[in-house]
Order: structure tokens, then sequence, then C-alpha cells
């Protein structure tokens, strides 16, 4: 459940505008008006939304709440991003720490929009979730990461949220510790061993974040997502998810059907498998798209083999043999199979990035691994970004985030017998890839909080119809997710683009940006399949 790395464009061509009205600033409580539509959808103009009632039990000057934006600051900007964009407002959303007790402590969520022109004729503000889980949506459109054409710019106030627990929103704090081997646990000692790291590491975070780290579960983002929508005076919510942001986008939908405006979910997350079975589909989606690029670079005479097969058995020999004889690398680091193997898949999400991928891993062979380890979650460390308290102070730990959310969210493995018996049965599946992905399991079996959620197909009954988006091999969230989802969900839009890659909207291809702008600007659904080219 990642997002695409590197720059997220939201480029819309936009259809003719058909809406009843237009909505003041996010500090402003008009609603969209316009007639009903046939069977409740969101095909024409809008439909007035119900008044929106708050969250039960939620005090009132939470559910009341209005945002005071303010210019954005240096730190709303991301990784490798110094300043802000100028016209970029912040501001902080109080939320419920645990909604079974709202009166009790509160947390803060930073927010960020850019807003339309002055006088234009708003549809209101598009909210944005790139994914993750543990990405910050507020740092993209503080930074212009998250960017949209003049058609859609001018009709929405773009804006991006921090899921609590993430970045500015009342970060995940953990202090400096071992963060186990770079090595796959083959064996139950060593198993045993990353168990007790993981469990203690889980355990030191969570004293330090304290009760926070017990409601980082997506239901809780959810129903942070529709105070925001309050927030900002709207009576229903237009929405972007991306990957593990197409998940809280189907939470939102089952809370607050009668809530729900335009919605468009690109790289789907199926919620009806729990951790084992949506890691056996990593294996495969992740093996589909390495296959793809196989194909593609045998076909351009590549220098890892002259057929598919032969780069499949070059690659995965060389990754294999990694932990047995790693590749030292710079700063005192090494390659070894998990690293290579996760930076192998963080460059199947963009076929752009394959040459850069075939170069790296010749690179590597040749004995020089950091191009290869550019591409993976090290190179964060190769420019200076490093992991938490690596120099003995308690930080923000992104990766700790992102287990806190998965841990809570869907039942999985709990033992180390249990994570030996995928990691066997994934790698008979893909030599390559199974062993990381099973032993990526460890974090949530040693996890130290019962999860919250449970892995059941999400429906929304009364909600409008939506618009699912997905490439037709996706690494990440397959196809077969999204097929899924809208079975679940009984009604709605699936553009397929085809090729490779994760996120398929507003990257590239014009039938689907097409087809998602017109939705998002006149409520105009696209067929129930379409597809769309590369």
């Amino acid at each position: 459940m990642r997002t695409r790395p590197g720059r997220i464009a939201v480029v819309m061509v936009t259809a003719a505008f058909v809406a009843g009205g237009c909505v003041a600033d996010g500090g402003g409580s008009a609603g969209k008006t316009g007639p009903p539509t046939p069977s409740g959808g969101p095909d024409g103009p809008r439909r007035a939304a119900p008044p929106a009632p708050p969250v039960p039990g939620v005090p009132p000057e939470i559910a009341r709440q209005r945002l005071d934006w303010a210019p954005c600051e240096p730190e709303d900007a991301g990784e490798g991003v110094q300043q802000p964009l100028p016209d970029a407002e912040c501001s902080w959303l109080t939320v419920p720490l645990d909604y079974a007790v709202p009166h009790r402590s509160t947390i803060k969520v930073r927010v960020a929009r850019v807003r339309a022109p002055a006088g234009a004729r708003r549809l209101g503000a598009l909210v944005f979730n790139p994914g993750g889980p543990g990405e910050a949506g507020a740092a993209l459109v503080a930074d212009g990461t998250f960017v949209a054409t003049p058609e859609v710019s001018d009709r929405y106030d773009l804006v991006g949220f921090d899921p609590r627990g993430v970045r500015r929103s009342a970060p995940l704090i953990c202090p400096a510790g071992d963060g186990g081997s770079d090595l796959i646990p083959r064996t139950r000692q060593l198993m045993d061993a990353e168990f007790k790291i993981a469990a203690e590491r889980a355990a030191d975070c969570r004293k330090v974040t304290g009760a926070l780290m017990a409601h980082m579960d997506t239901v809780s983002v959810a129903r942070d997502l529709d105070l925001l929508r309050a927030a900002l005076g709207e009576d229903r919510l237009d929405y972007l998810g991306v990957s593990y942001g197409t998940y809280i986008g189907q939470h939102y939908a089952r809370l607050f059907p009668d809530r729900v405006g335009r919605f468009v979910l690109d790289g789907v997350v199926d919620p009806g498998a729990d951790q084992a079975q949506t890691a056996r589909e990593d294996v495969k989606a992740i093996s589909e798209s390495f296959a793809s690029y196989a194909r593609t670079c045998a076909a351009n005479d590549c220098s890892l083999g002259a057929t598919p097969d032969d780069v499949t058995t070059t690659t995965t020999d060389f990754v294999r043999g990694l932990d047995a004889h790693p590749v030292p690398g710079p700063d005192g680091a090494r390659l070894t199979t998990a690293m290579a193997a996760q930076a192998i898949r963080d460059s199947l999400y963009q076929d752009a990035k394959w040459p850069e991928l075939t170069q790296a891993l010749v690179d590597a062979m040749n004995g020089d691994p950091e191009p290869l380890m550019r591409l993976g979650p090290y190179g964060g460390r190769l420019t200076g970004q490093g992991p938490a308290g690596e120099n003995g102070e308690a930080t923000a730990d992104p990766s700790m985030a992102r287990s806190a959310i998965d841990c809570l969210d869907r039942p999985g493995p709990r033992s180390p017998d249990d994570i030996l018996k995928y990691l066997g049965e994934f790698e008979k599946e893909s030599p390559l890839f199974g062993s990381t992905v099973a032993t990526a399991m460890v974090h949530c079996a040693a996890w130290p909080i019962t999860p919250t959620g449970k892995a059941e197909p999400l429906s929304a009954p009364g909600a409008p119809a939506m618009v699912l988006v997905s490439y037709a091999v996706d690494p990440a969230t397959p196809l077969v997710n999204a097929r899924a989802v809208r079975t679940n969900l009984g009604a709605g839009s699936l553009i397929v683009r085809a090729g490779t890659g994760h996120s398929a909207y507003a990257n590239g291809s014009e039938c689907t940006d097409r087809a998602v702008g017109t939705f998002l600007v006149s409520g105009k659904l696209p067929p129930a399949e379409l597809d769309c080219g590369a």
C-alpha cells in the first residue's frame, strides 16, 4: 500500500461545468446545491446534502470548529523541499484522541491548502491523501508536489492533511534503537531474535509516544476526515485517495455514506484481505510486475539477459546470494537480499525508472551497490535523511508510524512459526521477492497492541457511485483489488490503464486523466469499465 514515488501531478482534463452553485472558502459554510440526481448518483448537478450531524458525543467546540488559516511554515514542506509555496496556507484541526471518549484528550492534525482563485466558481475543496500508510498529504500540497491543471485548480481548493501520528500531526515518536538484522531470518533462532527486537522496539516507541499509538487506526482517521470536511464548510466530501488513501476513503464511505461527494480511489486496497492474504497477493503482484520489467528489459538488449527468463534468473540468483555475500556500500552499509529486493520493488512502480533500475543492478553486480541502494528505502540515509533516533534522540519515525497503522487495522500472523511458514510458502511462489514480503510481517506479529480492525469487505449503502482507477499490472495494489471493491460498493466506474505501475491517474494517460477530471468537475461517470491506453 505505497504511493508512487516522485512528483504527483494531478492533471485533469475538464468537461463543461454542470453544477448548481459555488461554495464559500474553507472558512465558510455554503454547500453545493442542485436537483437530486437519478438513483442518488453524482452524474450531473449536485444534489443538496442533508445537514451533517456531528460525530455522536464529539464536543460542540470540536464538531463546529473552523480552520484558522495562515501561511505555511518551512517545516510544512516535504523532504528535499526548502520552502512551501507562497500561496499555500496551513492550519490545525483539533480531533479527539479516542473517539470512544471524545471529551477527554485531543490532538492536532496538520492541514494545508492551495486555494482556487478569488472570484472563481469553486466547487469546493478536493481533499487528497497520498497513501502509505504514513505519507504526509499536507506537505505534498504545501510544497506543490501535488498540483492540478488550471481547469481544476480554478474550481477546487486543493487540501491535504497529515493523518494522526504522521509527520506534523502528533507524530509517533521513537527513541534510538536496534532496527534488527538486515539478513532474512530463515531459522527459528534468527526469527526469535527478530521478534524480540521488533517487540522491544515497538514497546520503546509506545513509552515515548503514549496513548496515541493505540489510536492510529484508519477508522479514527476517517472520523478525523469528517471533522475536516465540516471545518472546511463542506456538506459533502470530495476526495482523491491514492493507494492506502483508498482504504481511508472506503472507511469514510461506510461510516458517512450521505456525506460522500465525488470520490476517486486510485490504486485500490482490498479491505477484505488480512495481513497474510495481502502479503500473498503482494507476492503475486510484484512478480507479475517484475515479469513486465523483464520482458521490456530483454526486448531492449539489456545487460541482464537476452530473454525475460534470463533477466529473471540473473537478478534472482544475484539477490538471493546477497545474504551470504553482501556487497559493501558507503558509510559501512551493505547491500543484502532484503534491501535489494525492496529497491527493485520500489523501482517497479514507474516504468520510466526501469532503465535506471537495470543500470543499478548491473552496477551492483559489478561491486557498486550505491545506485541500487538509492532506489530503495535506504536511499534517504545516503542523502542525510537518516532513521529516527540515529543520533540518540527520540524523533518521529515514519516507518514505525506505518507499522502502527497497519498493525491496528488488520489481523495477521502472531508467532515466529507463522512467519517461517509463510516465508517458505512465499519463497516457493517467488524466489526473488517471497522471503522479503513474509519477513515484513514480523513487525505486526510482534506488535504490543491487539488489532482493532477486521479484514472484511466494506460497503456503503446510500453513497453515490465512485470512480476506481487501476493499472492493468500494479506491483502494490493489483487490479483484482479494484474489481473486488467495486463489487463491494455495488456501483461505480472502473478505469483500467494499460501497462505496469502504481497510481495510474495523472501519470501520463490522457484517457485516464480526461475520465477522472470530467467526473471531478462535472460529476459525469465514465462507463462501468473503461480501458485506457498507457
